[in-house]
């Protein structure tokens, strides 16, 4: 399949040269501006500068006042996400103002390795059990203490017997997999969105049917090979490029901003029998 420039211009270019910046918390564009050129010379996202900015796309104008600082007071969020096709840890601590570290830790991740359909925990559930055990207790006869201390041990025990953790079970889940053969890649991604794009792949596969397609070099990974990518899930071979040569591969994502988010990253490809 006939494949555009995978690095598409962040924001619409304009014509002229030169920046200033007003402040350290907003920015007035100049000519010859860009989101990328003024996320990158004030430390911050794209994806942040459109968000505090209320953009809706990448287009920017002369003149144009931004905010170029972050709010840097987390949001009290917890719950859980569902891990979709694309989704990175750093994307989706991100998206909850939470960093990578926190998101590790509340799952018991040893890896930045994800799997697309789990869930992650967003917020530690122990603070909440902490504060409900930090009341204030009613005063305890003799007797009630020796209850207490007689139970412990039960309760200590029932903990042992826990399911166990996520990080096993996706451990277990990962390993379940018959891998024939594993490389590390560099992975770049591509949509039938683009314009120009076409939705047929080159072994013949329909995007709109069966979105979930790499392109590989055939002498690295074979046409038509099931494959497990890192923080994308399981997809099939099914499809080349041009500039996909060696341990390269383009991942198919459904839009052209998923492409955006999930830029050029090193990742390990197994080859499933």
């Amino acid at each position: 399949m006939k494949k555009t420039v995978a690095t598409i211009a962040a924001g619409v270019v304009l014509a002229g040269i030169g920046s200033t910046q007003v402040s350290a918390a907003e920015y007035t564009v100049q000519p010859g501006d860009s989101l990328w050129k003024i996320s990158n010379e004030n430390n911050i996202s794209i994806g942040q500068l459109k968000k505090i900015n209320d953009l809706s796309s990448n287009i920017i104008f002369p003149n144009q006042k931004l905010e170029v600082t972050v709010n840097q007071t987390p949001k009290t969020t917890t719950g859980t996400y569902k891990i979709v096709p694309g989704d990175t840890l750093s994307k989706i601590a991100l998206n909850n103002n939470v960093t990578v570290a926190q998101l590790k830790s509340w799952n018991s991740l040893s890896s930045d390795l994800i799997i697309a359909g789990e869930t992650l925990n967003i917020g530690s559930t122990q603070s909440k059990e902490t504060a409900s055990e930090s009341v204030a207790p009613k005063q305890e006869t003799k007797a009630d203490a020796s209850a207490v201390q007689e139970k412990a041990p039960q309760k200590q025990q029932k903990a042992t017997t826990n399911t166990p953790s996520k990080q096993t079970q996706s451990s277990n889940k990962s390993s379940s997999r018959s891998v024939a053969k594993e490389v590390t890649v560099t992975a770049t991604a591509y949509s039938k969105a683009e314009p120009g794009m076409g939705h047929i792949t080159a072994s013949g596969i329909d995007l709109n049917d069966n979105p979930r397609v790499i392109a590989v070099d055939p002498s690295v990974i074979p046409l038509g090979s099931k494959v497990y990518v890192e923080g994308y899930g399981e997809a099939i071979a099914a499809d080349t490029g041009g500039a996909i040569k060696g341990n390269k591969i383009d991942v198919h994502l459904d839009s052209v901003q998923a492409c955006y988010n999930w830029g050029v990253k090193t990742v390990k490809v197994q080859i499933l029998n």
